[in-house]
């Protein structure tokens, strides 16, 4: 997008109007009533469940429910394993995917992405004290990541390159690898800044990051290739909340004022 933003982090309640159902419901996609899009609700702060165990909130199923919002439709969020959810649109049962979706060069091949509406970075988390102040200080360490996430693609990149970890650990769940380091089973996790910034917030005196590569990642909404009527649509809805400010508002209750993020 053309508007650069400076977004800040708190906790929120989600809007009323959304319905919610498990990554086993079978219906398709593509109603005019009705918008289904597919997260994998586990990512805190991007989309993750409330202290009551049931309720989706982040910062993408608000951005997703303004969004239905400003195309007059009903939200249908599915909550659908990462490495299961770009074939909810191969297969039309979701119409997008709205999960913190990188953009690399083979989705762009292969799905419709919007223009980026969230920049991050990939770090490394480890004890403050750990001297894992790059990817080169990984070398003989215990290394955890996401499955299929850019930070496991990067990791099997440098490892393909010569890196020897002593062990790498791949995991369903984010939170399985901030686990792993709390307990000591590895020495370091590789993630995104917006989810580093929400774990160290809830315990900084375990956490923190050590590395943090120069280069933003930017991430867009997914929907399948060719579904180009409904890309332009979500396309002008999100210029338009952005210019209205309703972006900025969501933001801000999501990401913290010492981990700022740019916008596009």
């Amino acid at each position: 997008m053309k508007i650069k933003k400076l977004l800040a982090l708190g906790i929120a309640s989600v809007m009323a109007g959304t319905v919610f159902v498990s990554c086993g419901d079978t219906e398709k996609a593509g109603s005019d009533d009705q918008l289904v899009v597919a997260m994998e609700i586990g990512y805190p702060p991007m989309e993750y469940l409330d202290e009551d165990g049931t309720t989706k909130i982040g910062f993408d199923v608000e951005v997703a429910e303004a969004i239905a919002k400003k195309l007059d439709r009903e939200l249908v969020i599915k909550d659908v394993a990462w490495d299961g959810i770009f074939g909810q649109l191969d297969s039309d049962r979701a119409d997008c995917v709205i999960s913190a979706v990188s953009i690399t060069d083979e989705r762009k091949e292969k799905y419709n992405l919007t223009e980026a509406y969230i920049a991050n970075k990939l770090c490394i988390v480890s004890k403050s004290d750990s001297g894992l102040t790059s990817p080169d200080t990984l070398a003989g360490k215990r290394v955890a990541v996401q499955t299929e996430t850019t930070a496991d693609e990067y990791m099997k990149d440098k490892i393909a390159a010569g890196l020897k970890l002593e062990d790498y650990k791949i995991y369903d769940k984010i939170i399985n690898c901030f686990d792993d380091l709390k307990a000591g089973r590895v020495d370091a996790i590789l993630v995104d800044s917006v989810v580093a910034a929400y774990y160290i917030g809830q315990d900084s005196s375990t956490f923190s990051v050590t590395w943090e590569n120069d280069v933003g990642e930017p991430m867009a909404i997914a929907l399948k290739k060719g579904n180009d009527e409904l890309t332009e649509e979500i396309q002008k809805a999100l210029d338009d909340l952005y210019a209205d400010g309703t972006i900025q508002k969501i933001a801000d209750k999501y990401f913290g004022e010492n981990n700022s993020v740019t916008v596009k």
